[in-house]
């Protein structure tokens, strides 16, 4: 069987500049008689990030279990289901959790008439750790009247991992998930909601640990991408405001 590489499969590498976006992703959108919609990104492999980042998150968790341990497997598989586009949403499925930071709830669809973008993650998650400071330096961008970015909280990516995640193994009840994302939910400024132990919207969004969506002011689902990826969300969010500022037209030209 073909050796497993650290980090999901890693087979190629993209130059991480900022205001790059990833070239194996088709950036024009379409209009439809509804919305603008973008193309998705369900690739398998991390190519938004540069080599030496994921040398970075490499270095966080252990080889052997990326190629031996059956919880790790059975996501891997997840994530390249959810490339292959098998089980992914293809329209927005409502929800409603509790946001770690505060204990209120949030409901999607009482969230209408502003762009709304989520990620899901934990705190051994590696990927969506290093996407949380750049999602927060995007809302501090954006009028918050207008665009919501928030992260799901979902199924643990590296639970118990000895490497660095030793204190952190799968959680055993709604109480201890809520810890963690509490933990988590304290390094950041964009609400962390917390999914149930059964990770219900997560499954139901196609089971990506670092997944992520774009639902615009009327809600509809117009992106998903495997991996998180700050630059393309920016991208996204930016057309999408010009686009509803010069009266969303039917003919629409990207800058």
């Amino acid at each position: 069987m073909r050796r497993l590489l650290p980090l999901l499969l890693v087979a190629a590498w993209a130059p991480a500049l900022p205001a790059q976006i990833v070239a194996n992703w088709d950036t024009k959108p379409y209009v439809t008689d509804s919305a603008l919609v973008f193309h998705d990104d369900l690739d398998f492999y991390l190519n938004s990030y540069s080599k030496q980042e994921i040398k970075s998150m490499r270095r966080m968790v252990s080889i052997w279990r990326m190629n031996f341990d059956k919880v790790i497997r059975a996501t891997i598989d997840d994530i390249r289901t959810h490339s292959e586009g098998a089980g992914v949403a293809t329209r927005t499925k409502d929800f409603e959790l509790p946001v770690a930071q505060t204990g209120a709830r949030y409901r999607l669809s009482a969230d209408q008439g502003r762009i709304r973008v989520f990620m899901f993650g934990s705190i051994t998650n590696p990927p969506a750790r290093f996407q949380l400071p750049l999602w927060d330096a995007l809302q501090r961008k954006y009028d918050s009247t207008q665009v919501r970015l928030f992260m799901i909280y979902g199924r643990e990516l590296h639970p118990g991992d000895q490497k660095t995640y030793r204190d952190y193994p799968a959680p055993k009840s709604e109480h201890e998930k809520l810890a963690y994302a509490q933990e988590l939910g304290h390094t950041v400024k964009i609400p962390v909601l917390v999914d149930g132990l059964n990770d219900a919207v997560l499954d139901s969004y196609g089971r990506a640990p670092n997944a992520a969506y774009v639902i615009d002011r009327d809600g509809h689902l117009v992106f998903r991408g495997t991996w998180a990826d700050s630059r393309k969300v920016e991208y996204i969010v930016d057309t999408l405001l010009r686009w509803y500022a010069e009266g969303r037209p039917k003919k629409f030209k990207t800058e």
